[in-house]
């Protein structure tokens, strides 16, 4: 099996690493990764500038390891073109914080998934509170065991992975998810200085569906949500189409 490990941490993040070792057992791995940390890209890529991507003494556990001076979507992009590889898979993480809610609107983990699927390759995207947490390594390597036999990741969509919150000092179970509503709020405050501004962010808290990736993150559960690629309202339309019926 041939996997392509991406991240928005950079090539240098330790999530990356402990995911390098975890899959290790599993294939052939291969990394794209940001020269530098792109938390909150989304799927943004280069279109107007050149990208600076070099090759690096693979990482230790990888066959080749690249990295690119640009977005997580622009690594997955080169990650596929640079390597004469045909991928089974594209991995995106571990990120150093979760991704739920309206997170996955932002985050560049989930968003390098979601290129990876949008040029046919399946993807899991994997984030954890804090990619310290001493059990990381041995229930990412149990989860990702189930997941390729299983190929539950084979769909038309990706997985978004969640560890539970990291008070706890091992995931309670794996939960199949929704998408939560919790919103990150954003404050801006001007400084002394003029047309600067600090940044305050505050969580906005929903009474949540009981199988939302938040209830589970906040309850100890690792959530696993499938996110569709395509945003549109199918039940809206037919009800559009219903009215004019009438």
């Amino acid at each position: 099996m041939n996997i392509l490990i991406v991240n928005d941490d950079g090539y240098q993040a330790k999530g990356l690493a402990l995911l390098i070792k975890a899959l290790a057992p599993f294939g052939n791995l291969y990394v794209a990764a940001p020269k530098e940390p792109q938390s909150g890209q989304s799927q943004a890529i280069t279109i107007t500038n050149k990208i600076e991507a070099y090759d690096i003494d693979p990482l230790i556990g990888t066959t080749e390891t690249l990295v690119v001076n640009g977005t997580p979507a622009d690594a997955v992009r080169m990650g596929l073109k640079f390597f004469n590889v045909d991928f089974d898979l594209v991995v995106s993480g571990i990120n150093h914080g979760v991704n739920i809610a309206s997170d996955v609107l932002y985050s560049g983990t989930v968003a390098a998934a979601i290129e990876a699927k949008i040029l046919g390759i399946d993807a899991i995207a994997i984030s954890a509170a804090d990619v310290h947490l001493p059990y990381l390594f041995d229930e990412t390597y149990k989860l990702f065991d189930e997941i390729l036999e299983t190929k539950v990741y084979q769909f038309n969509g990706i997985l978004n992975i969640n560890f539970p919150k990291a008070s706890f000092a091992r995931p309670q179970g794996v939960k199949i998810t929704n998408q939560g509503l919790r919103l990150q709020h954003t404050e801006f405050t001007l400084s002394e200085k003029t047309d600067v501004y600090y940044i305050k962010s505050s969580l906005i808290h929903y009474e949540e569906h009981p199988d939302s990736d938040v209830v589970a993150y906040e309850n100890g559960y690792i959530s696993m949500t499938p996110l569709k690629l395509d945003r549109t309202d199918h039940a809206y339309i037919k009800k559009i189409l219903r009215d004019e019926q009438h």
